[in-house]
């Protein structure tokens, strides 16, 4: 397919950053080698308190990317005001101490340019990297479904059993924030998770391909290392709020499926919120109820299962 900006839609490849100085222009300069060029690049500092460093950073580029400086308000808040000041049709995230691959853009708008509907994102594959930008374990997403065309129901399965899509993956277009709303700002751990939820609820479809083409970097100081306590809160907040158009769904699964997850993850709160709306609507039966129990016993060692994990395998300390 040949590009231009005649017939190809712009897109706004946004980068949150709080004190991001290190990785920061890894990311910028990523973006800037898409091979689709009819991009533009924000930058959102997110009050960033290291004297000036990530600032630098972002200036020194110029006007290849706009910046914008903002109060401390969490990445939420950040991803807003990319959108709100976006110009492009399509909107992809880059965090900070990410990269993308060249064809990450051109390959998701093929996709999308492809298909028929306009009521759809794309999401690729990716690998982890460690601090130094080395690969220290592939991650391909296992996903029960091929490339291609995924229905929104079956996408929703994934997302509510396996508890994630990489944000940094997809592509999507303008108007699901428009039709689902903004990422909510007193979600400083699991925005993202609600905001999929909520385009997946509000009948956007999936086109996925599992090419590697987002670089996922794992390091200390990274908020799923550092504020744990905030995911209990956030849970309780996404249970109350989508529990009830899953309970309401014709399938139950999708509720049974978003109970286990918060039991195995030992969100108690989001747990009981869930259960609560499968006795009110008289949805789970014995085997969904002892599934249940079981899920909510593991999430009670899996802390230790986890920091075992990233010690012996993928070698990466946790605090």
């Amino acid at each position: 397919m040949s590009y231009s900006h005649s017939n190809c839609p712009l897109v706004s490849i946004i980068i949150p950053v709080f004190n991001g100085s290190n990785y920061l222009k890894q990311a910028i300069e990523s973006a800037l080698a898409q091979t689709y060029d009819n991009i533009e690049i924000l930058v959102i500092n997110d009050g960033s308190s290291d004297e000036g460093k990530t600032e630098a950073v972002a200036l020194s580029y110029g006007d290849k990317i706009r910046y914008y400086c903002k109060p401390n308000g969490g990445v939420s808040s950040a991803l807003n005001l990319g959108i709100s000041q976006m110009q492009g049709e399509y909107f992809s995230w880059l965090s900070h101490d990410d990269a993308y691959e060249p064809q990450k853009i051109e390959l998701q708008m093929q996709q999308i340019l492809a298909h028929s509907s306009t009521n759809a994102i794309a999401l690729c594959g990716g690998v982890f990297i460690d601090e130094k930008s080395e690969i220290i374990a592939k991650k391909r997403l296992p996903v029960p479904f091929a490339n291609g065309f995924v229905s929104r129901d079956t996408a929703l399965c994934y997302l509510l059993d396996k508890g994630w899509f990489n944000g940094c993956a997809m592509l999507i277009p303008r108007s699901a924030f428009k039709n689902c709303g903004s990422f909510r700002e007193d979600l400083r751990f699991s925005q993202d998770y609600l905001m999929w939820a909520n385009i997946l609820l509000g009948g956007y479809d999936l086109l996925f391909n599992d090419r590697p083409l987002v670089l996922s970097r794992i390091h200390n100081a990274q908020q799923t290392h550092t504020n744990k306590h905030l995911f209990a809160h956030d849970s309780a907040v996404i249970a109350d709020l989508i529990a009830p158009q899953l309970a309401s769904r014709a399938s139950s699964n999708f509720l049974f499926l978003f109970a286990k997850r918060n039991a195995v993850l030992g969100c108690k709160q989001a747990t009981k919120l869930c259960l609560a709306q499968a006795k009110k609507h008289q949805i789970f039966g014995f085997f969904e109820r002892i599934c249940v129990l079981f899920a909510t016993a593991y999430g009670a060692i899996r802390p230790f299962i986890r920091k075992l994990y990233y010690l012996l395998i993928l070698r990466v300390r946790t605090n």
